[in-house]
């Protein structure tokens, strides 16, 4: 259960809003953007986490006067004000129109495969950074270390549901809620890693990820394809097998299935949440699901690359 309080701090990261008013003043901060976030680096595999944290707090998402006035307070070392009238004009009548994907809390994501698949306006991508990495990526983390934690399979853990904590709309209690999703216990001496950032391309560039397609024999996951926008429309819904190159061998492969899933589904549709609330039992019995469906795989070998027609 997650404690309501105040909407989300913008002192609290600075640099993001850094960003943003260099684009304001270059003239880009119109310009159409993709862009990714990428999960944990080394990991065998990561448990995405917060998307419903982002859907909620973007429900609450407003540059209030409150919010303008603190920040025209802030100066430099010279008591200069580092954000320029003009900026904080615009920040106030900002209305959201970015698009964010994400795949669902508890799936399990392979190495290479983004937390985020972000589209919009350069401005409001690089506005919502410290929410993308406070909220997701740091609860992505600490759920992926809590899912690694060795010491119950996922079957067992599944058999045993313990209490929903209570934890505030604070990083301590996103850190607690993504443990209980992760379906385990955070080491104390755990530190977070440092955050990618957000790796944004020209909205032109059309060779960008924007779909993964996970492949099922019954219900044994077989292969995961990437697709391309055009690719999105030219992959029938009806194919019962599926070309790809795959990214280890390079070379091409054809896999039979019999269902597939859509692993990216939306957060914010013109920056509006979509995302409906779902209880942390339901969150964690599905990361346990998910883990006890790969538990056998090898992830590092397992067949994923972009798709062929």
């Amino acid at each position: 259960m997650m404690t309501k309080t105040a909407a989300f701090d913008w002192l609290s990261d600075t640099n993001p809003l850094f960003k943003a008013q260099q684009c304001w003043f270059d003239g880009t901060y119109q310009q159409p953007v993709t862009g990714c976030v990428m999960p944990l680096e080394s990991a065998p595999f990561s448990i995405s986490c917060g998307a419903g944290l982002l859907a909620e707090h973007i429900g609450r998402f407003r540059f209030t006067p409150s919010i303008i006035q603190r920040l025209g307070q802030v100066t430099d070392q010279w008591g200069r004000c580092i954000f320029h009238e003009s900026f904080l004009n615009h920040l106030q009548r900002l209305r959201l129109r970015i698009q964010v994907q994400t795949a669902a809390e508890g799936t399990l994501l392979l190495p290479d495969e983004p937390l985020l698949l972000i589209q919009g306006p350069k401005i409001q991508a690089l506005l919502l950074e410290s929410a993308f990495q406070l909220l997701m990526w740091d609860s992505t983390y600490w759920a992926t270390i809590a899912a690694m934690n060795p010491d119950t399979p996922p079957l067992e853990k599944a058999k045993n549901i313990p209490d929903i904590p209570t934890a505030p709309f604070n990083p301590d209690g996103w850190k607690i809620r993504a443990a209980y999703i992760g379906g385990g216990v955070i080491p104390p001496e755990e530190k977070a890693t440092p955050w990618p950032g957000i790796t944004l391309t020209d909205d032109a560039h059309k060779t960008s990820l924007k779909q993964i397609r996970r492949l099922f024999q019954g219900n044994q996951p077989i292969a995961d394809v990437w697709l391309r926008p055009l690719d999105e429309k030219n992959a029938s819904l009806s194919q019962t097998d599926i070309g790809f190159c795959d990214f280890l061998t390079q070379q091409r492969k054809v896999v039979a299935m019999t269902r597939f899933q859509n692993l990216y589904q939306p957060v914010l549709l013109k920056g509006h949440p979509v995302l409906g609330t779902v209880s942390l039992d339901y969150l964690r019995q599905r990361t346990l699901h998910q883990l006890t469906i790969f538990y056998e795989t090898n992830t590092t070998a397992y067949p994923r690359g972009w798709f062929v027609a």
